[in-house]
């Protein structure tokens, strides 16, 4: 690659964090990353510092804030590769704002119900027979008479929803609101043994009628079935 003018280049520290997606250096990185599946290499430090017409020492703090934010993975020895979209590192940052931060749980129950109605809606829209097929299964899971046992069959129902609605970002938010709850102890456990394994009533009926209108082809329904 050559040399590149773009006025100002941001070649200096990086911002604080939650300015970094401001910042010009970030973005032009942001930039390249896009072009480059997840498991490629990026092009080596000082191919990409001429590139950019940066300092490496620039170029090597915009690095290490995106391999802090997961996009990016440095191997030793091997060089830095583009990382694959990780609900973890979601989960991490909603989980710290969850126990220090003050974020309110009850808003982060809301989100998820505002996501599992936006999946329910575009499940209702791009479901398969396969994934209706796991829909169904999941849902007569809930039938069992052992607490945990629902209780999975419930996950499975909502994870089976997701997949359907063939939407990656939602399975990522979904997976990082769920993952930062469950961090934060305020989720149901996955311990079978767990007294709190208790499910809530009229569990079975309610996702039945998801089940029902995703199954119709029915997306205005299948959000309004969360209602019941």
């Amino acid at each position: 690659m050559r040399a590149m003018s773009y006025g100002y280049t941001g070649d200096g520290p990086l911002a604080d964090p939650p300015d970094a997606l401001a910042d010009p250096l970030a973005m032009r990185l942001a930039a390249i990353i896009r072009e480059i599946r997840p498991g490629e290499r990026l092009p080596a430090e000082r191919e990409l510092a001429t590139h950019l017409g940066v300092s490496r020492t620039a170029l090597r703090d915009r690095l290490r804030f995106l391999e802090s934010a997961g996009i990016l993975r440095r191997r030793s020895g091997s060089g830095t590769y583009v990382e694959a979209l990780n609900p973890q590192a979601l989960t991490r940052t909603l989980g710290v704002a969850v126990t220090f931060s003050g974020l309110p749980a009850e808003s982060m129950f809301t989100a998820l119900d505002a996501l599992d109605r936006q999946a329910a809606r575009e499940a209702a829209t791009h479901a398969d027979p396969a994934q209706r097929a796991a829909l169904r299964q999941a849902l007569e899971g809930m039938r069992d008479d052992r607490p945990n046992a629902v209780l999975t069959a419930h996950e499975e129902f909502h994870d089976a929803m997701v997949a359907a609605a063939d939407s990656p970002a939602l399975t990522l938010l979904r997976s990082g609101v769920v993952g930062a709850l469950r961090k934060a102890q305020l989720i149901w456990p996955d311990r079978p043994d767990s007294a709190d394994a208790v499910p809530p009533p009229g569990l079975y009926e309610r996702h039945a009628e998801i089940y029902r209108a995703i199954a119709a082809g029915d997306p205005t329904a299948a959000g309004a079935a969360f209602d019941g």
